[in-house]
C-alpha cells in the first residue's frame, strides 16, 4: 500500500497551536494529496527539541516537505528567560544538528526554514501585567534587538545549507501596525496566522514550484478535479472521475 506523502512541521508553540491557523491552512491546501504532520512542543527550545526522543525515533514514512522553525524561545534573555535561553552560538549549532538529521533521514529532503517572527513589546508588556497582575516586572523577556540577532543567524544556517529560509522577522516587521499579527506580543492572532499561511504557501510556490497546489479556477478550491497538483497527486479518483456503472474502471489494480 503506498503511504500518502507527508509534510512534516518541527518547531514550538508557534507550530504546535498552528492546526488553529497557519498549518490548519496547509491541510486544507493539500488536502488528500499529503498528510501535514505537526510536531511542535509548546515552550521547546532547539535544546530541549534534540533530547526529543519521540520525535527522532519515529518512523516517518514518505516525508516529502519539512518545515523547520525555532527561534522564539531560544532568544530569549539570558537573565530574564533563562528557561528558555540558548546561546546564539548554540542556536546554530542546534539548527545544523537538527538538519542534517532531517537530511539524513529524508530524501529528498525538501526543507524550509522559518526565522523567529518579531516580538511587539507594548503587547507583551500589556500581556504580562494582564498575566501577573501586581507581580509584573515591567522588563521585557524577550526583545525585538535580540530576536533580531537569532532571525539572522537562521538565514546564515539556512545559506550555508543551501535552504530556502522565510524570513518572518522581516516580512512582519516591515508591515504597518505590525501588532495586529499578535494577541500577546508572541503569538499569533487570526490575522498573523494568515499572514504566515499565505507567506509559507508563496515560498513553497517560490522554492518547490512543483508542490505547489493550485486550486480549481471555477471554485477556488484546493482538492477537485480542476484542481492541479504536479508532483502530489490527489489519492483516489474524484467522484466525477467514477462512471457509478462501471465504479471499477476508475480504481485499477
Amino acid at each position: 500500500m503506498t503511504t500518502r506523502p507527508k509534510i512534516l512541521l518541527l518547531g514550538d508553540s508557534l507550530t504546535q497551536t498552528s492546526f488553529e491557523g497557519w498549518s490548519g491552512k496547509l491541510a486544507d491546501v493539500f488536502q488528500r494529496r499529503a498528510d501535514v504532520v505537526n510536531r511542535g512542543y509548546s515552550g521547546y527550545n532547539t535544546e530541549f527539541y534534540l533530547h526529543l526522543d519521540t520525535v527522532w525515533n519515529e518512523l516517518l514514512v514518505n516525508v516529502q516537505l519539512a518545515v523547520v522553525w525555532f527561534g522564539a524561545n531560544d532568544a530569549g534573555l539570558p537573565d530574564l528567560a533563562a528557561h528558555h535561553h540558548v546561546p546564539l552560538e548554540r542556536y546554530r549549532e542546534n539548527l545544523n544538528t537538527i538538519l542534517n538529521r532531517l537530511q539524513v533521514q529524508f530524501k529528498p529532503p525538501r526543507i524550509i526554514l522559518i526565522t523567529p517572527p518579531p516580538v511587539h513589546h507594548e503587547q507583551r508588556l500589556a500581556h504580562q501585567v494582564q498575566r501577573y497582575g501586581e507581580k509584573a516586572t515591567g522588563e521585557l523577556e524577550r526583545t525585538l534587538e535580540q530576536t533580531r540577532k537569532y532571525a539572522l543567524a537562521c538565514q546564515r544556517v539556512a545559506s550555508e545549507k543551501k535552504l530556502p529560509c522565510l524570513n518572518l522577522f522581516d516580512l512582519m516587521h516591515s508591515e504597518a501596525d505590525f501588532g495586529r499579527f499578535f494577541h500577546d506580543g508572541l503569538h499569533f492572532s487570526k490575522k498573523g496566522h494568515e499572514f504566515v499561511a499565505n507567506a509559507l504557501l508563496r515560498a513553497i510556490q517560490e522554492h518547490f514550484a512543483s508542490f505547489a497546489v493550485v486550486p480549481d479556477p471555477y471554485t477556488s478550491q484546493w482538492c477537485n478535479s480542476g484542481s492541479h497538483c504536479e508532483s502530489l497527486s490527489s489519492q483516489g479518483p474524484y467522484h466525477d472521475q467514477i462512471d457509478h456503472s462501471d465504479i471499477g474502471k476508475a480504481f485499477p489494480l
